[in-house]
């Protein structure tokens, strides 16, 4: 590197020697004076490049040292500057994708640990049904739709964080959709006596799947925190209302309740609440650029609305 960035003063040397040389040719001097000049500048010439040399492999040492923090480097030359940026650049863009790995390390370990309490009560379930042999079909399908739907969850996350996550952009219409999920989650419906009515239909340009998912965990809680009453579900060319007659969600709750594992009051009465729903279905809203807000009265019931900034082709 050091001969590939010095080569033109190495040529000017060259030329500077050759015309020397010719001239002394063509004018008959004395060769005795122009040999022991050139023994002379060729001596001054190794001393400094010596040291130069010494300097370039400092100043490459400190580069690759780069990575601490408190060294501070002075280019001496364009291309120095220009390699200092490009160190820069790559030190800036490497620290960002290790942090941005560490962060969802640590996201990953909470969702599986929480993942993990949710299919323990199932599974519990499941293992006193073998053992007491009491149970029903509609018994053992409504924990076995517990298990697929907490798998679905998880790998749903995964995805969703993957960096090759693609996101398919048609037009969707909403009410079949709708009706599809409910259809999904109409034993727990049916278990619990709850009504539902899908009103209105209009046609989203989202992504059906990643939408389908985020619907599915609000529908989802809706339903489990819903004994009594009925599930309305309102639909719109920019929003989709999913309001319930259940438990409600305290006032103090609401600005926290698209936090990372949070519970909430709700979430500490009921055990096997872990906080990944709305987490999750937030997740999904904000990469759809769709926005999630939710109102609640304790004992009245939760309405959550998915809105959607107006496109000029919708």
């Amino acid at each position: 590197m050091y001969w590939r960035e010095r080569k033109y003063y190495i040529y000017a040397i060259l030329v500077i020697v050759t015309v020397i040389s010719l001239t002394f040719y063509l004018w008959a001097l004395p060769m005795r004076v122009f040999w022991s000049a050139l023994l002379f500048g060729a001596t001054v010439l190794t001393i400094f490049s010596a040291y130069d040399y010494y300097q370039c492999l400092r100043r490459h040492h400190e580069r690759i040292q780069q990575v601490v923090p408190h060294i501070e480097l002075e280019p001496e030359s364009t291309a120095e500057k220009d390699m200092l940026r490009l160190l820069d650049e790559q030190k800036e863009y490497y620290e960002n994708k290790l942090s941005r790995i560490k962060q969802f390390d640590e996201d990953l370990t909470d969702v599986v640990r929480m993942w993990s309490h949710q299919m323990k009560v199932p599974l519990s379930v499941l293992d006193l049904m073998g053992q007491t042999g009491e149970f029903t079909r509609d018994e053992l399908k409504d924990q076995t739709f517990q298990l697929e739907n907490y798998l679905d969850m998880l790998l749903h996350y995964l995805r969703l964080n993957h960096e090759q996550t693609d996101y398919r952009f048609t037009h969707v219409p909403l009410k079949p959709l709708i009706q599809a999920i409910v259809r999904k989650f109409a034993p727990l419906f049916i278990r619990k006596g709850l009504s539902v009515s899908i009103n209105g239909e209009a046609l989203w340009t989202t992504d059906e799947k990643w939408l389908s998912f985020a619907l599915e965990q609000i529908i989802s809680n809706a339903v489990k925190y819903t004994e009594t009453g009925h599930v309305t579900i309102g639909i719109s060319t920019d929003a989709i209302q999913i309001s319930d007659t259940g438990i409600g969600i305290l006032k103090e709750d609401l600005p926290r309740l698209f936090e990372h594992g949070f519970t909430g009051y709700n979430g500490r009465r009921d055990k096997k609440a872990t906080g990944l729903g709305f987490f999750l279905a937030k997740e999904v809203a904000d990469r759809l650029s769709l926005r999630i807000h939710v109102d609640s009265e304790i004992d009245k019931g939760t309405t959550v609305t998915i809105q959607k900034d107006a496109a000029p082709d919708d």
